[in-house]
């Protein structure tokens, strides 16, 4: 009887419809959204790129280019494009002065949005969350480490980047012609990239639908 009333629940179950994107709970709770974020940060060392610049070479190129393990943080020989499910509005206390120190920063107030349908459809994916351990006992590919974080627990204390809420798409992310918006840290830079835009449409291969300066949008930032 137990498995004659599983069966049934199970046919029930799999009869019901799925719902629809815009039916799930992202713009009904202030803790969700409905949006991927992939913030910019400074390459000085490297090519002498503000978070501006490759924000701008970013919409320029059309595609996020996916980071490489090494840097550190991307695991296995894939490289990966790195976003984070974040609202809007949480973002100033994402941009803290540890995070945003110019001379080491991990992100910085520029980037872009994307929705969670559209980053889906192109590959992109939550993180995994594992230990060191459990990624050896679940024998996860080599060629699939760039899904993985790690995350570890003990009395000596924790590694964890569950705050990030992490979503990752194997190698570069390639744009649409438009996002829903870019970020930048104030109203100066709000304005002057809507006039770059304006003014030389044919250099964008992805345009924002509006550029927000986060001040506003955080009104202020801790960093």
């Amino acid at each position: 009887m137990g498995d004659r009333l599983r069966h049934h629940f199970e046919e029930k179950i799999a009869a019901m419809p799925l719902p629809a994107f815009d039916e799930l709970p992202f713009n009904a709770r202030p803790d969700l959204t409905p949006y991927l974020l992939h913030l910019t940060k400074n390459t000085k060392p490297e090519d002498e790129f503000s978070a501006y610049d490759n924000l701008v070479s970013i919409l320029k190129t059309g595609k996020i280019w996916g980071s490489s393990s090494k840097k550190g943080f991307i695991k296995g020989p894939s490289k990966a494009a790195c976003f984070m499910d974040v609202p809007f509005a949480s973002l100033k206390y994402v941009l803290t002065p540890e995070n945003s120190d110019p001379q080491s920063p991990r992100y910085e107030p520029y980037g872009i949005a994307v929705t969670k349908r559209y980053a889906y459809g192109e590959g992109c994916r939550p993180v995994l969350y594992l230990s060191d351990a459990e990624t050896r006992e679940l024998k996860v590919p080599h060629s699939e480490l760039w899904r993985v974080v790690r995350l570890e627990v003990s009395k000596k204390g924790w590694i964890s980047w569950l705050h990030e809420r992490e979503w990752r798409c194997k190698g570069d992310f390639k744009l649409p012609s438009t996002v829903q918006a870019a970020f930048v840290r104030n109203t100066r830079e709000a304005e002057s990239l809507m006039k770059a835009i304006t003014n030389s449409k044919s250099e964008f291969k992805c345009r924002p639908r509006a550029v927000v300066p986060l001040t506003v949008m955080c009104q202020g930032l801790l960093a």
